[in-house]
C-alpha cells in the first residue's frame, strides 16, 4: 500500500495528460497512458542523470552530445500525444525519432558495433504497444534501413572513428539507458495487458448478469441450426437443463408440425443475412402452476445473423444465427384472465352497494 501511495501522484499526473478524446474508452486511455508514462518518466530520469555524467566525464564529444540530448525526444512525443490524441502518429514519430537518434549516434561512435546501435532494436519493440501493423512495419523498416545505412557507411569508410577516451563510460551509459527504457516499455505492456484483461472480465460479468436477469431466452445456432449456446432463462422456459438443448436438443422438442417453420427461419436468417421470425410449439417438461399437464408451450422466435461469427462460420458453409425466444400468451388466455379479474372486482363492489 505504501508503494501505491508513493506512485499515486505520478499516476494521477499521467492520467491528466490523456487526451479528452481517449478518456471515454478505458482501453484507449490505458494505451495512451502506456505510451506517455515510460517516455515521460524515462526521459526525465535520463535528463536528471546528465549533470552527474558531465561531472564525471567533462566536456562531451559529438556522439556523447547526441546521446545525452536524446531523452528530450520521448518527452516531446509524449506531449504530442497528449495534445493531439493521435496514437498512431505519435508512435510513428517516436519510432522514427528513436531510429534517427540511433543512426546518428552509431555513425558518430563507430558504426554497428557502437553502443548506440542497441537502440535500433528498441524501436520496433516499442511499436508493439501501438497495436497497429502499420506502425510496427514502419518502425521495423526504419530500423532495418538504419542498419543498411551503417553498413554502407562502414563499407565506404565514412564512419567516424571510435573515441577511445571515455568510450567505455559512454557505452555503459547508452546500454544502461536502453535497458531501462526497454524495462519501462515492458512494464507499460504489462499494465496495458492487465487493463485489457480487467476490462474483458468486467464486460463478461455485465453480460452474465444481463443473461441471468433476462426472462427471454437467447440462443446461438450454428449454420445447420444446432444450438451452440442458450441463456440461463432456458431452464425455466423449457423445464430442462441447458445442456439438454444443445445440438439437436431444442429441435427435438419442437412440435413435428412446426419444425419446418423453425428450421426455415434459422436457415433464411443465415442464408440471406436478414432478420426472420417464427412461431412454433415446444414441449416443456414439468407442470403448470395449476397442476395441469402442459406438454407444449407456444414460442415466438426472432432471429438474425451473428455478424461476429461470419468469418469463422463461412468455412463451415454458413453463418451463425442468434435468436431471442419468448413464450406467447394466447389472446384467449388474456381475455379469460381479464374476465376473471373483472368478475372478482364486481363481486367485491357488491357489499359496498348494499351497505350504502
Amino acid at each position: 500500500m505504501g508503494n501505491v501511495g508513493a506512485f499515486a501522484p505520478i499516476r494521477d499526473y499521467v492520467e491528466t495528460l490523456v487526451h479528452p478524446s481517449a478518456q471515454h474508452d478505458t482501453l484507449t486511455a490505458a494505451r495512451h497512458r502506456a505510451f506517455i508514462a515510460p517516455r515521460l518518466i524515462g526521459g526525465v530520469v535520463a535528463l536528471a542523470a546528465v549533470p552527474f555524467y558531465l561531472i564525471a566525464r567533462g566536456t562531451p564529444s559529438n556522439a556523447e552530445f547526441v546521446v545525452l540530448g536524446w531523452p528530450a525526444v520521448p518527452i516531446f512525443s509524449a506531449c504530442f500525444l497528449s495534445r493531439t490524441g493521435d496514437c498512431e502518429s505519435a508512435h510513428v514519430f517516436s519510432a522514427l525519432a528513436l531510429t534517427g537518434f540511433a543512426l546518428i549516434a552509431a555513425a558518430s561512435a563507430g558504426g554497428t558495433g557502437s553502443c548506440a546501435a542497441v537502440w535500433l532494436v528498441v524501436a520496433p519493440v516499442e511499436a508493439v504497444l501501438s497495436a497497429s501493423r502499420r506502425v510496427i512495419a514502419t518502425a521495423s523498416m526504419a530500423a532495418l534501413g538504419a542498419v543498411a545505412v551503417l553498413v554502407l557507411l562502414g563499407a565506404f569508410h565514412l564512419l567516424s572513428a571510435r573515441d577511445g577516451e571515455g568510450g567505455g563510460a559512454l557505452a555503459a551509459f547508452g546500454t544502461a539507458s536502453a535497458v531501462l527504457y526497454a524495462g519501462a516499455l515492458a512494464l507499460a505492456a504489462e499494465g496495458l495487458a492487465r487493463s485489457g484483461s480487467s476490462l474483458m472480465a468486467a464486460q463478461e460479468d455485465r453480460y452474465r448478469l444481463l443473461a441471468h436477469a433476462m426472462t427471454d431466452v437467447i440462443t446461438r445456432h450454428g449454420p445447420d441450426g444446432d444450438v451452440l449456446f442458450a441463456s440461463p432463462a432456458a431452464e425455466a422456459l423449457f423445464g430442462v437443463p441447458i445442456p439438454a438443448l444443445h445440438g439437436r436438443g431444442l429441435l427435438q422438442r419442437v412440435h413435428v408440425a412446426d419444425r419446418p417453420a423453425y428450421l426455415m427461419a434459422l436457415g433464411d436468417a443465415a442464408a440471406f443475412s436478414e432478420s426472420r421470425s417464427a412461431e412454433f410449439r415446444v414441449r416443456r417438461d414439468g407442470r403448470s402452476e395449476r397442476g395441469n399437464a402442459a406438454p407444449f408451450v407456444r414460442i415466438e422466435m426472432q432471429c438474425r445473423p451473428f455478424d461476429q461469427a461470419a468469418e469463422a462460420s463461412s468455412m463451415k458453409g454458413g453463418r451463425q444465427v442468434v435468436a431471442v425466444l419468448r413464450q406467447v400468451i394466447h389472446r384467449e388466455q388474456k381475455t379469460s384472465s381479464f374476465e376473471q379479474v373483472r368478475a372478482k372486482f364486481d363481486s367485491a363492489k357488491t357489499p359496498l352497494r348494499k351497505s350504502a
